[in-house]
């Protein structure tokens, strides 16, 4: 939704923010009926009457045909202030539709000195939280918070550096995709510097299987879809790392994807929630220690 600014066009906005001061979503066909009569003034691909219409359809409650017009009013080039709301109102239906990974990957292109930052963080705290990271979700939550109490403001942004997930078993799911010697895997930095590979995958979701999860995961990670899955085996993973112990249930599946072998040898493919990418690395040189590949031992199982 939007509000009256200046622009080429002033008359135009103060129409469009009088048709939200009196929006109705128990009148729904009303309200498509008088904003198309408003849009009718300007080319049907223009970024504004796209992400006008976006808007409605979020309103009313019709997310999945919100999505796609969200991304082609961003893509048409729209403008702040309406860009920053685009990109909160599509991370928001991202999440309402079940992909909180999608509407991490959004709302992290917001700046911090972005005015509507702090509605941002908000968002993005409610998705991580959806995405099963609780600590993160109050972290986030507690960090924006912190600057309006100005006796705390310290104290609770310290409290919310040290959040931490309270320890327990994971049951989480990896692809391994293995081409012409070649084995697709996210890249980390250690904490002394080091990488370290991993194979993609995430987190099983209660009341999920782990191949639903496996297919959900390269979905909403790497945008890719799975052609074919098969479970190579569960292993168990106990590790330290960041100062906390972990324990991982890993079912590790053999995968191919047509979408990702298309990924060239030297290309890096971002994690969409994350600030990793993956990659192509040669077997021959992922199967010592330097650098390691997590899980551990997963590699033997597709040999």
């Amino acid at each position: 939704m939007t509000d009256a600014r200046n622009s080429a066009d002033p008359a135009w906005h103060e129409r469009i923010a009088a048709f939200w001061r009196d929006a109705d979503d128990e009148r729904p066909e009303a309200m498509r009926d008088a904003l198309d009569l408003l849009l009718r003034e300007r080319n049907a691909d223009d970024a504004e009457v796209l992400f006008e219409r976006a808007s409605l359809h979020d309103f009313l409650g019709e997310e999945e045909r919100a999505i796609p017009l969200y991304r082609g009013a961003l893509a048409a080039g729209l403008a702040s202030p309406q860009r920053t709301q685009a990109l909160i109102q599509l991370a928001s239906s991202l999440r309402n539709v079940g992909d909180p990974s999608g509407a991490i990957a959004v709302l992290r292109e917001v700046a911090d000195d972005d005015d509507l930052a702090p509605a941002a963080r908000a968002f993005l705290a409610l998705a991580l939280y959806d995405d099963g990271k609780p600590a993160a979700a109050l972290r986030t939550a507690l960090t924006t918070l912190a600057p309006l109490l100005p006796a705390y403001a310290r104290s609770v942004a310290a409290y919310a550096d040290e959040l931490d997930s309270r320890p327990r078993v994971r049951s989480i799911v990896v692809g391994l995709l293995v081409v012409d010697g070649y084995v697709l895997a996210e890249e980390y930095q250690g904490e002394d510097g080091s990488r370290f590979l991993r194979a993609p995958g995430g987190g099983i979701e209660f009341g999920e299987s782990a191949s639903s999860a496996l297919h959900r995961e390269f979905r909403e990670e790497l945008g890719a879809a799975i052609d074919e899955a098969r479970l190579l085996g569960v292993t168990e993973n106990i590790f330290d790392g960041h100062g906390k112990r972990g324990h991982e249930i890993v079912h590790v599946f053999a995968v191919r994807s047509a979408d990702l072998e298309a990924l060239p040898r030297d290309a890096r493919l971002p994690v969409l929630d994350s600030d990793t990418t993956v990659g192509w690395y040669p077997l021959h040189a992922v199967t010592g220690d330097t650098p390691p590949f997590y899980p551990p031992g997963i590699l033997d199982l597709e040999r």
